[in-house]
C-alpha cells in the first residue's frame, strides 16, 4: 500500500495545486484531523483512511457535484494501481459519502469508520479560523457579496457540528467553532463602524 499512498499523494498535489481553500493545503489540513480523530477512535486501517483523504477532491475541476467525480477518478486510479476490489469499493464509497449534500441527494451511507473519520475531518477544516478565511476567499473568487458570505455561515457551517460522526470530532469542532463565531461577530461589528468624517 506504500506506493499506492505515495502515487495518491502525487495525483493530488498535481491536481489540486496549492490553491487555499480546496487545493492540496486543504488536503493536508484534512489529514491531521483526520489521522487525530483516528488515533482516538482506534481500530482504524490508516493506509486506506490516508488514501481517501488523499483522493477525495481530485475530481473538483471536473465540476460538481465533485464528489462523483473524484469518486470516479479515485476508482479509474485505483484499479490501474492493482488495489483490491474491497478496498477500492470502501475508498469511493468514502469519497462520495464526505460531501453531505452528495450522500444526502444520492441516499449514500458509510460503509466504514474510516468513510465517517473523513467525513468528520473534512468538514473540520469549514471550521475555526481557516473555515472563516475559507468562505470569504472563496466568496471574493466567486463574487459572492460579504452579507452572502455571512449568511453562508449561519446557513451550512454553524450546521455542521451536527453532522459530525464521533466524540473527538465533536469537542475539535466546539473549540473551531467558537473561534469562527468570535471572527464572524468581529467582522459584523467592524463592517457596522461607519468612518467619522473630518
Amino acid at each position: 500500500m506504500r506506493e499506492v499512498l505515495a502515487s495518491s499523494e502525487k495525483v493530488s498535489r498535481e491536481l489540486l495545486g496549492d490553491d487555499f481553500v480546496h487545493g492540496f493545503p486543504h488536503v493536508e489540513r484534512v489529514m491531521r484531523f483526520a489521522e487525530r480523530i483516528a488515533s482516538e477512535v482506534g481500530n482504524v486501517d490508516l493506509d486506506l483512511l490516508r488514501v481517501a483523504v488523499y483522493l477525495h477532491d481530485i475530481g473538483r475541476k471536473l465540476g460538481e457535484p465533485h464528489a462523483y467525480y473524484s469518486a470516479r477518478l479515485a476508482e479509474s486510479l485505483l484499479r490501474e494501481w492493482g488495489v483490491g476490489e474491497r478496498e477500492v469499493k470502501l475508498i469511493v464509497n468514502a469519497i462520495e459519502y464526505h460531501s453531505f449534500s452528495y450522500a444526502r441527494s444520492r441516499g449514500v451511507k458509510p460503509l466504514s469508520v474510516e468513510a465517517m473519520i473523513l467525513s468528520d475531518a473534512d468538514k473540520l477544516d469549514a471550521l475555526g479560523v481557516v473555515g472563516f478565511l475559507r468562505v470569504l476567499v472563496y466568496g471574493f473568487e466567486t463574487g459572492r457579496s460579504v452579507e452572502d458570505s455571512l449568511a453562508h455561515f449561519e446557513e451550512k457551517i454553524f450546521t455542521l457540528k451536527s453532522l459530525l460522526h464521533f466524540d473527538a470530532s465533536r469537542r475539535i469542532a466546539e473549540e473551531l467553532e467558537a473561534r469562527t463565531r468570535t471572527a464572524v461577530s468581529w467582522l459584523v461589528e467592524e463592517l457596522a463602524i461607519k468612518p467619522k468624517t473630518v
